[in-house]
């Protein structure tokens, strides 16, 4: 993502050689490297950076640094340069392992990439300093969010340094009662008289005396940026006033308005870059000497700061540059102004960093230059998972009044119904409404395509919420009748999923919230029989579709929207699809005791998967295939090489521990799974967690708890028809027999309506007494099976494929819990 000129934001800055040694400041760093982290807190000019930069010269340790600016405020380009700055501190690979999850802004892959983050940080050895340099500008709260849960989980080599102008929405009062963070403020950074003495030596100001030394130290009060600025202006008669609250007027008076004419011109007209390249600086200026003229600068401490990098990067102090751009303003006229800053953003364009150039352009109300670079780069915003940043710029043209592109306002409403952004989305389908009735957009032909795309969206938001599926036929049904209109975004995957082991709990699928069962083919045929069918999200309402099967024990149909979705899968060469599939499949072998085909079909899997996440899952569930083989040994092996604190891996872990017959410790790792279910709302995980939760009491010989418990796993089961939850429990049958004998049902506990209760019943029937519940097409299938027939014969006789034939079979030994022909044929002659 980040350009060569941007990868200077993840090198340490370098210190001038004039630059004065802090040891008392250091020792106090030294002293406190056992907290979790160090925030340095001070108005600008009090040597924040140059401290911590000195400090981590001298420590010779593992440095990753990240000099933040405001356009950071997207936790994917936020996170995408933390993990380049870990990677290149340690040289490791940390930043590919993490990349693939750098795609999504659902709030569920934040907590899981900050929990893979620490994962991989876990496993250096030595000791990792992160500094997040000018962490003011961060105004993102969910970037906050991740923060604290990272500074309040790192492993003991890992701290963490923060520089502030201002107060951090941090919990920094819990932190220090907890004593996890050291605190620099300005009584600490200001210079004492002896090092505003030894700073004077530096600059071979000798001939101040005591007194004049006394003055400068009363004057400034050790402010850092006064005592340069003193040094500056005129040595040999030093009266500094105290500058720092006119510190833009100050410095133009003294110091750059005392420079040539073309030195000022050449600080006003590069002020508005982030960063100073020289062939920028010549182009912008039009000279050829800015490589010399910013050395010069900066070996004279005049405000100007070298950046390590490959190539040779400079940067003006944050004060210098805005005392700059305020004159800039003052000396300018508007229209001069705009031409500096359209040139200075066309040129960083012009070296590829897209983002800085929109955020120049946006900030000085260039909209339409803004506007055409935001849809020239669209794709590749969304694909580098930035959508944060294109939400906030759109946000921008519309608060603005800027006449926003449909295609704009449609991504965004897209993203936002994604996201569960309900506010925002109302808010831009509003305003898609209103320009429908003034300018009936979505009747011109050269629309068509961004209307399909509209309609399509406002038609998953009312299946995800669980409304009328006939509004949703009729809305489709409209784009049916007419001939497809397909966009570049069609072709584009978007994030459904960026590391959960079921579908069940994305946002796609409203985390669990199963619609009813005969809604389920409605959808399908939606999406599966018509020309949506090449859509990319039509594979994964497939994948959804066959955990809702399979969940409701329709194993027939199961089978079915299974295999699509793993060739859609492969089709579209995502794991983020497949592999949950092969999960689901893996489960279905184990239900039907082939746990040997389960655990060689994942070691298969697990070989064509590189992302370190997807084959964590795929381990995962191996794992679950030894516990329920009754093999802990190896379960427990491969459990603690991919320890982690996501649902799955705790949930395979307490059956581990059930069946180590340790209870008590199986119910605190359960009751923490569903602690934190019921604050996402992730329903699918809450079911399971309780009929775990209610397996533990009853090993601890808690019956009538259990029984509370399994009545609380039922109650939220039956709102959404969850069964296999149940059934894939052997150990909670037995539980469910004794809760549907209690004569005391209706008068201890609200009645569970009986549908739900028949249909649970005779699922559980199904396992014991299979043939039972056969349909009348499996029986035929059946019989014509145990008469010999070849599965081309049956399917002549039936009028059927060979292939539905196979699906039926497939399902038919599902029910009989048997693995062969041969097996079935003989379960018929029993």
């Amino acid at each position: 993502m980040p350009s060569t000129l941007l990868s200077s934001k993840i090198n340490v800055p370098y210190s001038t050689t004039e630059a004065l040694e802090r040891p008392r400041l250091y020792e106090n760093f030294r002293n406190n490297m056992l907290k979790k982290v160090t925030v340095l807190r001070a108005p600008a000019g009090y040597g924040k950076t140059t401290l911590l930069s000195q400090w981590l010269k001298h420590s010779q340790e593992q440095i990753a640094w990240l000099a933040i600016d405001r356009a950071d405020n997207d936790p994917i380009r936020y996170w995408t340069f933390v993990f380049q700055a870990v990677a290149k501190a340690c040289q490791t690979d940390i930043d590919q392992v993490l990349a693939p999850l750098l795609q999504s802004q659902d709030a569920a892959t934040y907590e899981f990439l900050i929990d893979s983050f620490l994962h991989e940080i876990s496993f250096t050895e030595k000791t990792l300093y992160i500094v997040m340099d000018d962490y003011h500008l961060i105004e993102n709260t969910v970037i906050h969010q991740m923060m604290t849960k990272l500074i309040e989980q790192l492993p003991k080599h890992v701290h963490v340094y923060l520089t502030t102008r201002t107060a951090l929405p941090l919990p920094i009062a819990k932190w220090r009662v907890k004593q996890w963070v050291q605190e620099f403020n300005t009584e600490h950074l200001r210079f004492t008289y002896q090092e505003t003495k030894q700073f004077f030596s530096l600059k071979n100001s000798t001939f101040l005396n005591q007194h004049q030394l006394q003055n400068i130290q009363d004057k400034t009060e050790g402010w850092i940026a006064g005592l340069l600025l003193t040094s500056l202006t005129n040595e040999s008669q030093p009266n500094v006033k105290r500058a720092e609250p006119f510190i833009s007027e100050f410095l133009w008076q003294e110091i750059i308005h005392n420079l040539p004419q073309a030195t000022q011109d050449f600080l006003l007209r590069t002020s508005l870059l982030h960063e100073l390249d020289p062939a920028t600086c010549d182009q912008l200026t039009e000279r050829t000497n800015s490589e010399e003229f910013l050395t010069q600068m900066e070996e004279k401490g005049l405000f100007t700061v070298r950046l390590q990098s490959s190539k040779l990067v400079f940067r003006y102090h944050h004060l210098f540059a805005e005392a700059l751009q305020a004159e800039l303003f003052k000396q300018y006229s508007a229209q001069e102004i705009q031409s500096i800053v359209k040139k200075a953003a066309q040129l960083i364009y012009m070296q590829g960093d897209y983002t800085s150039a929109i955020e120049l352009a946006l900030k000085h109300d260039l909209h339409e230059q803004a506007q055409l670079w935001m849809s020239k780069h669209l794709v590749q915003l969304f694909l580098s998972g930035q959508t944060a940043t294109f939400m906030r710029w759109l946000q921008q043209l519309r608060n603005n009044h800027y006449t926003v592109p449909y295609e704009m306002l449609i991504l965004g409403y897209e993203h936002a119904i994604t996201t569960l952004e309900l506010e925002t989305a109302n808010s831009l389908m509003q305003e898609l409404e209103l320009r429908q009735q003034t300018e009936q957009w979505m009747e011109q032909e050269e629309h068509a395509a961004m209307a399909n795309s509209y309609e399509r969206t406002k038609a998953y938001a009312i299946i995800a919420a669980g409304g009328d599926l006939n509004t949703v036929k009729e809305m489709l049904g409209k784009q049916l009748t007419k001939q497809y209109a397909f966009n570049i975004w069609d072709k584009i995957p978007m994030v459904y999923n960026s590391f959960e082991y079921k579908l069940l709990r994305t946002s796609l699928a409203s985390k669990g919230k199963l619609p009813i069962l005969d809604e389920v083919p409605i959808i399908v045929q939606l999406f599966q029989e018509t020309n949506f069918k090449t859509l990319y999200v039509t594979a994964f309402i497939t994948g959804i579709a066959a955990e809702i099967y399979y969940e409701r024990n329709v194993l027939e149909d199961t089978q079915k929207e299974l295999e699509i979705a793993i060739r859609l899968g492969h089709q579209y060469q995502d794991p983020s699809l497949f592999v949950p599939m092969y999960l689901l499949k893996a489960k279905i072998y184990v239900q039907q005791n082939q746990i040997s085909s389960a655990r060689a079909m994942l070691a298969q899997v697990l070989e064509d998967v590189s992302e370190k996440h997807w084959r964590t899952s795929i381990q995962i569930m191996q794992a679950y295939c030894y516990v329920v083989d009754g093999d802990s040994q190896n379960a427990e092996m491969l459990l603690q090489a991919t320890k982690t604190k996501q649902p799955f891996w705790m949930l395979v872990y307490a059956r581990l521990l059930l069946l180590k017959e340790q209870p008590n410790e199986a119910l605190t790792t359960v009751i923490q799974v569903k602690t934190k279910a019921q604050q996402d709302g992730q329903i699918a995980t809450i079911v399971e967690a309780t009929v775990l939760e209610a397996i533990c009491h009853n090993q601890l010989g808690n019956t009538h708890i259990a029984l509370d418990v399994l009545h609380e796993a039922l109650v939220l089961a039956e709102k959404f028809y969850y069964v296999r939850t149940f059934l894939d429990e052997k150990e909670i049958l037995p539980l469910l027999d004794s809760y549907f004998k209690l004569k005391s049902l209706e008068t201890k506990w609200d009645t569970i309506p009986a549908p739900f209760f028949n249909y649970l019943k005779e699922s559980i029937k199904s396992t014991s007494v299979p043939n039972e519940l056969l349909t009348s097409r499996e029986k035929e299938v059946f019989d014509l099976l145990a008469y010999g027939g070849t599965n081309r014969e049956i399917a002549e006789q039936l009028g059927l494929s060979e292939g539905t034939v196979r699906v039926y079979l497939s399902n038919i030994y599902s029910k009989l819990g048997v693995n062969t022909r041969a097996k079935a044929i003989l379960h018929k002659k029993q």
